[in-house]
């Protein structure tokens, strides 16, 4: 019934409850909509039916009164506000996870998933092989590796556990640092043959030096000793970091790779060692809750111990 005011009644008036959001089948069927970007990817996840979760779609946006999502041909896109909800109740959907295993399984046993945020060069050449034995030794225990070259937010959880070349200054993060992953200047043998060996920063007719595109090169930063008469002129460019390495390493370019993974690439050899050099920090980064999970806890261990293994001690 609507609140009746009358002239000089100074009564505030009360502001109307937002909606109830109690029915845990609407969020749960959201999450997966969100995840997977369409109503049949979330079907499958929840071993239901493409009319459910269009129906338990339609019952969540008219309880909140706006959509969440823009149709587009074959898939959903979350608006500002579905990626507000998302954020907000992810922790809620972990906990409920976390819920079901302490009482539906036996509590020593590692289950359940992990989300490892890691950089395109350890995410193909290195991460993987350091967790591949855990996948085997642990049945129930799920892996989802996120690679890209940006920071996933780990307050929101958009990953468990990240592998990052600097330290977070965010509180509510745990971190441990691995060492240093140094970087040179690498060619492989079949440039080096048309090209010869480089001498200085004197670039031959002909050569081509690799960079990124649009994101910060750091090749500026690891000069030793006297810069360049000129600006270095990047004809290879590209953000994409594996591309830039596949190009170097087919003979195409010189350009900066990790040293411990040019180790590891048949034909490339190390240039200009003594003028170009860079040392990455390397962090192992994650939630506070990972103090709460054994799986977290395992999946953390043993990455961290793995990595020191293969990089140069803290400096």
């Amino acid at each position: 019934m609507p609140i009746r005011t009358f002239p000089g009644d100074t009564t505030p008036v009360q502001p109307s409850p937002g909606p109830l959001l109690d029915n845990w089948n609407l969020l749960r069927s959201f999450i997966a909509i969100y995840e997977t970007g369409t109503l049949t990817g979330a079907a499958q996840r929840l071993v239901t039916t493409q009319p459910s979760m269009g129906r338990h779609l339609r019952e969540l946006e008219e309880s909140l009164g706006e959509t969440l999502f823009v149709r587009l041909p074959g898939r959903l896109k979350p608006n500002a506000r579905a990626d507000a909800l998302y954020a907000a109740i992810t922790p809620m959907h972990q906990a409920v996870r976390d819920a079901e295993r302490l009482f539906g399984e036996d509590t020593e046993q590692v289950a359940g998933l992990v989300r490892v945020a890691v950089g395109e060069a350890y995410g193909h050449h290195v991460v993987p092989q350091i967790l591949a034995p855990l996948l085997n030794a642990h049945p129930e225990l799920e892996i989802e590796l996120s690679v890209s070259n940006q920071s996933e937010n780990l307050l929101r959880r958009d990953a468990d556990i990240a592998v990052r070349f600097f330290r977070p200054q965010q509180d509510g993060i745990i971190v441990r640092k691995l060492g240093r992953a140094d970087m040179g200047l690498y060619a492989h043998e079949s440039y080096l043959a048309r090209f010869g060996e480089p001498v200085g920063f004197e670039i031959p007719p002909g050569g081509v030096l690799a960079g990124f595109d649009r994101m910060p090169m750091r090749l500026s930063e690891s000069l030793r000793g006297a810069a360049p008469d000129r600006p270095l002129q990047f004809r290879w460019r590209s953000d994409a970091v594996l591309a830039l390495q596949a190009a170097i390493e087919s003979g195409a370019c010189i350009g900066m790779m990790f040293n411990h993974i040019a180790a590891t690439r048949p034909g490339l050899r190390r240039v200009l060692a003594s003028q170009v050099g860079f040392a990455n920090e390397v962090w192992l980064c994650a939630h506070d809750d990972l103090r709460r999970s054994s799986r977290m806890r395992l999946v953390w261990q043993h990455l961290g111990d793995a990595l020191e293994a293969v990089l140069t001690l803290p400096g």
